[in-house]
Order: structure tokens, then C-alpha cells, then sequence
């Protein structure tokens, strides 16, 4: 954070603590979505805003006192006047995305302006990864449903299936899946299909080897996918080239009620495995946009 010697000048709200300048600073930092945190000269108290709770903020001499902390990532330029440079700091919750610019207007005062905001659409979660941002949904479905089907829904609404990055993406999923198999007594496990497909070359004839087992047995569509550490194979998962099958070409979270089993490769046309098993949805994945 850049602390200074300043004040807020317009601003709608805050949340009142009874804390330093410096203890202030921590919260804010833990807090996801404080922009600024404001002491007064001598006081007990310090003032945070959120996003969005202030707009302008004013320099203030030292011997008044007031003390006045912003968050900020980067600064945009490096001038040898403070009063020359520009800042910029980002908001992330568990559905979107917000990016600002602190900067000197022409009266002097410093202007929070919003440069970005993206959503996640209804009932998707944000996931921050290597390569971007990142909407993950769990869509449940009434009846099972096959991967191929669940592939074509999801294109159908501008997403692809998603992979598994993290573990953290893994058990969001598992959570949500968990709590929808309680509510059916019809089946002991369900699936939910991810992103993954086998590769040509790792079809039955061929055999286990270096470039043919487990994760890299398939091909990713995901575009911000960079690492699998979500891909927990099942126990003795993926089989599809040890059991010689030629339909096991599609992945997916397999789990019971009270257990992740981890993922599973099966056959892409299926929408259930007898009366044990219904695919019972799929994972979508979308990169967040602008609110229309």
C-alpha cells in the first residue's frame, strides 16, 4: 500500500475500526475489496472504504496530521514527483473482477477511476490462474447426460468444459456435485464431465508408455489451462488403454456421497453406467466479460 499524508475529498461510505494507521493497512490488505484505509490526526479509528466508497482524496501537509494508505499493484509511470505518477489496483471477488487507476486530476486532488469490471455469469464461480481469469460452472442436470451432449451444451452458451488447474477448482466442484447426489436416492455416483479427450495415438492398440499415461493421455480444449494438478485420477484411473477399451475417450469428476473418487475416463456417449452411475452434469467454463 502507499501510505501518505492526506485526507479523503468525496467519498459515500466507510467502515468504521478502531484500529493504527498501520494495523488498518493489514486489514486492507487481507480484505479483498478495500481500496483505501484513512486515519485523522490522533485518532483511535480509522476509516475504510471499499470499492466504490470513495472517489477523490486530497494531500495533506505533515504537520496536520492525517494520514491516508491506497492499495495499489503497480504504479504506470515513474516520475520524480510523487504528484506525476499514476497507480492502478484490482478488486477480485468470487464472481468478478475490477480494476482502478488512482491518478492526479487538474485541481490536484487524486481521482479513483474504475478502468474494468467483469462478471462471471449467474451461478459461476472466478478462479484466478496463470494465464487469466477464469468462470467455472457446475450445471446439473435433470436426467443424465452424455459428454458429447454436455460438450455441445456448453459451446452452446460461449463456454468449453472446463479443466481442473487446481485441486481448489477440483473440490469447488466436488462440493457442489456432493450436495445435489444427497438429493437423489436413484444412484450411489455421480460424474460430472470436464475437459479431456483421448488422444489418436493413445487409443487401443496402443499401449501404456511415457507419452500414454494418465493426464497426458488426452488433449485440452480449456484455453487458460496450464497446469492439471486437479486431475486426482480415481484408484487405477484412467483404464481406458489397460482395459483395451475403445469408448473410454472422455473425462470426468466421479463421486459418492460421502467420497471423491477423482476423475475417470469413459465412454463420451454415455449418460449413465447402468443403475450405479449417472452423469449427472458437466463443468463449464467461460472467461468473465464486461456486464452488458
Amino acid at each position: 500500500m502507499v501510505l501518505i499524508h492526506g485526507q479523503p475529498s468525496d467519498w459515500k461510505s466507510y467502515i468504521n475500526r478502531t484500529a493504527t494507521i498501520k494495523d488498518c493497512m493489514s486489514y486492507c490488505v487481507t480484505l479483498s475489496t478495500c481500496v483505501a484505509v484513512y486515519v485523522e490526526k490522533n485518532a483511535k479509528n480509522c476509516w475504510v472504504f471499499q470499492v466504490g466508497q470513495i472517489q477523490k482524496l486530497k494531500e495533506t501537509l505533515s504537520i496536520q496530521g492525517h494520514k491516508i494508505a491506497m492499495k495499489v499493484e503497480q504504479t504506470t509511470t515513474c516520475a520524480k514527483s510523487f504528484n506525476s505518477n499514476s497507480m492502478t489496483g484490482s478488486v477480485t471477488t468470487a464472481t468478478s473482477y475490477l480494476s482502478y487507476k488512482i491518478h492526479q486530476g487538474t485541481d490536484g486532488r487524486w481521482i479513483f477511476t474504475t478502468t474494468q469490471v467483469l462478471e462471471c455469469p449467474d451461478n459461476y464461480r472466478l478462479f484466478t490462474r496463470p494465464k487469466g481469469l477464469w468462470c467455472i460452472g457446475v450445471i446439473s442436470v435433470n436426467l443424465c447426460i452424455s459428454g458429447d451432449d454436455s460438450a455441445t451444451k456448453c459451446a452452446a452458451t460461449g463456454g468449453v468444459l472446463s479443466g481442473l488447474q487446481t485441486m481448489e477448482e477440483t473440490n469447488y466442484i466436488y462440493g457442489l456435485g456432493q450436495a445435489a447426489l444427497k438429493k437423489d436416492p436413484t444412484y450411489n455416483k455421480f460424474g460430472y464431465w470436464v475437459n479431456g479427450r483421448r488422444k489418436s495415438s493413445c487409443m487401443p492398440p496402443a499401449q501404456r508408455s511415457a507419452s500414454c499415461n494418465g493426464v497426458n493421455e488426452f488433449t485440452y480444449t480449456d484455453p487458460l489451462l496450464s497446469a492439471y494438478d486437479g486431475y486426482q485420477f480415481a484408484t487405477n484411473e484412467p483404464n481406458g488403454i489397460v482395459a483395451q477399451s475403445t469408448t473410454s475417450n472422455c473425462l470426468n469428476i466421479l463421486f459418492g456421497k460421502t467420497v471423491l473418487f477423482g476423475v475417470d475416463d469413459n465412454g463420451c456417449t454415455h449418460p449413465n453406467e447402468e443403475t450405479e452411475l449417472c452423469y449427472k452434469g458437466y463443468v463449464c467454463g467461460v472467461k468473465p466479460s464486461a456486464p452488458a
